[in-house]
């Protein structure tokens, strides 16, 4: 997949181009038809700042739109958790970084970052969003799909150009618009690389395969188990191993939900 470079819309043309979004607010039609053609912009949201490409990213769209990615209630909650500790974060499907650069701009001085981002484009995206925020120092970014075993696989999208949602393995029911050829690694693994000790916080977003993510994680090295994680618990029709049953034996507590997502805590 190639990665585009896109001028960025100064301080006048996103002026405009919100005036005229703001037109059309019941006309569907017509902002589609508006949003192929919005160009990318810096914003601040959550005390971050972004350069979002709101045509082919509904996080990024959502951003653009309202200030405030999607999951923004989680995030806050999660940053006010880790405020002034040097937690360790990772970020397994990082997209444009919305999530977990807040949480590491609240975290302390000693906190770093593992971000995942198979998708080319979006890892360009993120390494710019991390840069803006003078973090690149303490985030360490992966370029490969995470799942249960090593291997290579092809990363789909699904037709609608939502870059933020592909999904590895798993074709899209329609077809997706484009694919792209991924390494997959365990996340054990990754985190030894990367001489990780302890995860003070997991997020997992891979669009249904949350499963293979975080259960051959938690058949590794306890040491590398997080304190607490978040994912989405809406796909648990789609898993092939007992994620919440493995959970729960592991000792972790479901303490809050957030729409179709979930944050679990490790007792004890």
């Amino acid at each position: 997949m190639d990665v585009p470079t896109e001028p960025v819309a100064d301080a006048a043309m996103d002026a405009k181009m919100r005036e005229i979004w703001a037109r059309f607010p019941n006309d569907l039609k017509v902002r589609q038809t508006l949003r192929k053609i919005l160009p990318p912009t810096r914003i601040n949201a959550l005390g971050c700042d972004f350069i979002v490409h709101p045509k082919d990213n509904y996080t990024e769209f959502k951003m653009w739109e309202s200030g405030l990615p999607p999951e923004h209630l989680a995030t806050r909650a999660i940053a006010d958790a880790l405020a002034g500790t040097a937690a360790v974060i990772v970020d397994v499907g990082a997209n444009a970084g919305a999530f977990f650069l807040p949480l590491l701009k609240a975290a302390g001085k000693g906190a770093k970052a593992i971000a995942f981002e198979p998708n080319p484009v979006m890892r360009t995206r993120l390494s710019v969003n991390i840069a803006l925020n003078r973090l690149t120092s303490r985030v360490r970014i992966f370029d490969c799909a995470v799942g249960a075993k090593p291997g290579h696989s092809v990363l789909h999208f699904p037709r609608n150009g939502n870059l933020g949602q592909g999904r590895i393995d798993v074709p899209y029911a329609h077809g997706g618009s484009e694919s792209v050829a991924v390494e997959i690694r365990p996340l054990a693994e990754c985190l030894v690389q990367a001489k990780v000790r302890r995860v003070d916080f997991l997020k997992v977003d891979v669009e249904g395969l949350e499963d293979r993510v975080i259960v051959p994680l938690l058949q590794a090295d306890p040491a590398l188990w997080p304190r607490s994680l978040y994912f989405e618990i809406s796909h648990d029709d789609v898993w092939q191993m007992p994620l919440l049953q493995v959970l729960a034996d592991r000792g972790y507590v479901r303490v809050q939900d957030f729409d179709n997502h979930a944050l679990f805590r490790r007792s004890g």
